[in-house]
């Protein structure tokens, strides 16, 4: 096993699996035309095709997380088994989920005894009709998936919020106390430029040390060392209602692009090594026979990796539910 060095001397040793590109919902910064989601293009992967990808990430590179994602990875019918699948080829594998737990909460037992370890899970507002103006779903459904996965046995998960100026930037406050109450972390999150959501997202954009001063105004805060390849700036925080944490990702504002360790596959079998750079290399040469190619997905591996920017282009023309956030 050799680790994978990037160009820039990065590690990388963390893959985002797109399962699909379709998605439940039509959140404004990610699609605010409101289509339906579905992307064309290229045959997806098999679920087979993406445990050999993973199994040859682990084994070849040392591969330590792999987080699925969409689109709405729920909608991903075997989704059960394919956790299951990549537990049994990589069984000291950290595998995560981020989903917007709409359908979360008749699938998270399953989940959890396939071998899924940790959820993320995106939460714009509290308010129900103003989460539904914002993502065009149901908070009840939402809810009920946070409850469902906690019944479960899955620590409690991250909580993601993107702050939006005149939408939901008056919510941070009520979002970190029932944090605080149901022991849960906040992750604020700036809108990031991408897709047909880029116009939108730079109009309504929230720094993340605004968002900490109306948090400061309110809570005792505390910094947390932040460990190597972690996304967030992460607080502890003290107030009336508690004591918990949050945290920011900062991508536009303070970009972490030093510290990355990330690469992404989309559903249709693109490498992305950088989530604001629109190069990309295609896989479908590893299975050009039929098998997978092991001396292929090196080279193809390899090579995408060690063109990987300092920092991202700031541009990214694909669309977010394609390329797996």
């Amino acid at each position: 096993m050799t680790r994978l060095i990037d160009g820039c001397g990065r590690r990388i040793d963390h893959l985002r699996l797109s399962v699909t590109s379709a998605c439940n919902l039509r959140c404004l910064y990610c699609r605010p035309s409101g289509e339906d989601g579905r992307v064309v293009g290229p045959a997806p992967l098999t679920d087979g095709q993406r445990v050999e990808c993973v199994r040859f990430l682990h084994g070849a590179f040392g591969l330590r997380q792999v987080r699925l994602t969409g689109g709405e990875p729920l909608l991903h019918r075997t989704l059960v088994p394919l956790v299951a699948a990549i537990r049994n080829a990589a069984p000291s594998l950290d595998i995560a989920l981020t989903t917007n737990a709409v359908r979360l909460a008749p699938t998270a037992a399953r989940l959890r005894a396939a071998g899924l370890d940790r959820l993320n899970i995106s939460l714009d507002s509290l308010d129900p009709n103003r989460y539904h103006r914002l993502t065009g779903g149901s908070l009840s459904s939402v809810l009920k998936g946070i409850d469902g996965a906690l019944e479960a046995g899955f620590p409690p998960p991250k909580v993601n919020m993107v702050v939006l100026r005149g939408l939901n930037d008056d919510e941070v406050v009520p979002m970190a106390e029932w944090g605080i109450r149901r022991e849960i972390e906040i992750r604020y999150l700036e809108a990031m430029p991408i897709g047909p959501a880029a116009t939108v997202n730079r109009q309504r954009f929230v720094a993340a040390d605004e968002v900490r001063k109306a948090l400061a105004a309110r809570f005792e805060m505390t910094p947390l060392l932040r460990g190597w390849g972690s996304t967030a700036m992460r607080f502890r925080i003290q107030g009336d209602a508690g004591d918990g944490c949050i945290g920011f990702i900062a991508p536009i504002s303070r970009p972490f692009c030093a510290q990355c360790r990330r690469i992404r596959v989309t559903a249709d079998g693109r490498l992305y090594p950088c989530l604001l750079d629109p190069r990309s290399a295609d896989l479908a040469p590893i299975w050009q026979h039929g098998r997978f190619c092991a001396r292929t997905a090196h080279q193809i591996v390899t090579e995408a990796v060690a063109e990987k920017s300092p920092s991202g282009g700031g541009t990214q023309s694909t669309v977010m539910v394609r390329l797996g956030g």
